[in-house]
């Protein structure tokens, strides 16, 4: 599973009011900010739309049984990788 697919099973539970605020901030993140790495103190999460789009594709092809998970040993080598 990606990291990508955790976030949105994460996503999934939150009630949908929170949801939408989320989705909100998504979108108002994806806009151009003159200063956008000026104020990055390392506790900020970006995805960008196509990345989400293609992790909620993933999500649907595992619960369609399209697609095999994978183990989570994969899943902390990525993230290890990705530091």
């Amino acid at each position: 599973m990606t990291t990508a697919q955790v976030l949105f099973r994460q996503y999934q539970v939150l009630p949908k009011r929170i949801r939408q605020e989320l989705k909100e901030l998504i979108i108002e993140a994806e806009k151009p900010s003159v200063d956008e790495d000026d104020n990055d103190n390392g506790d900020t999460i970006r995805i960008s739309m196509k990345a989400l789009k293609e992790s909620i594709r993933e999500v649907k092809l595992l619960k369609a049984g399209k697609q095999k998970g994978r183990p989570i040993e994969e899943l902390l080598a990525e993230l290890k990788r990705e530091e």
